[in-house]
């Protein structure tokens, strides 16, 4: 299909992710809060009191991986994954679009003598 051919909400829709694919990154992966304790003897955690930290997992292949997120990377990392969310929700628009196109050019073949 031609450029001229593509609707302004399709063409919005790519121009955008587009922006989100080659301009920031993008990290599948669901963010977790998890209690931990940190090894010192000393330290409140130690009786029980925790430590929150930040892990990202995923499942690749059908295995699980995940990895702890310093506290400086947090709000970066959760951006990240954001964004991913973000790709996901604007390949689902332009699916649904194209749903629809589907759609009508059934129904003008149908519709054809």
């Amino acid at each position: 299909m031609s450029r001229a051919g593509i609707s302004a909400r399709e063409r919005a829709i790519r121009s955008r992710l587009a922006q989100i694919v080659h301009g920031q990154p993008v990290m599948r992966a669901t963010p977790c809060m998890r209690e931990v304790t940190c090894g010192k003897a000393s330290c409140r955690c130690a009786r029980g009191d925790k430590h929150p930290a930040l892990y990202v997992s995923c499942s690749v292949e059908g295995k699980s991986r995940q990895m702890f997120v310093p506290q400086s990377l947090g709000s970066e990392v959760r951006q990240w994954v954001a964004n991913y969310r973000r790709v996901q929700e604007l390949l689902e628009q332009l699916s649904e679009l194209w749903w629809d196109e589907l759609k009508a050019r059934k129904r003008k073949e149908k519709d054809r003598p």
